[in-house]
């Protein structure tokens, strides 16, 4: 009886994973899409004020 409760268990947290992750992924890649995307503007503003600073520099 123990292993069935075991088995049952498994399945179930298997299952509701499987839920969770079928639910949240068409929010979390658009999400991560538009974090990627203002990291990389972020970093192009850096590099860009790094050499507007070497330039005036100079």
């Amino acid at each position: 009886m123990r292993q069935v409760v075991q088995l049952w268990f498994v399945g179930t947290a298997v299952f509701l994973s499987a839920a969770m992750i079928w639910a949240f992924v068409p929010v979390l890649i658009p999400v991560l899409g538009v974090t990627a995307g203002l990291g990389v503007i972020v970093a192009g503003m850096v590099s860009i004020a790094r050499w507007i600073e070497r330039y005036r520099a100079s």
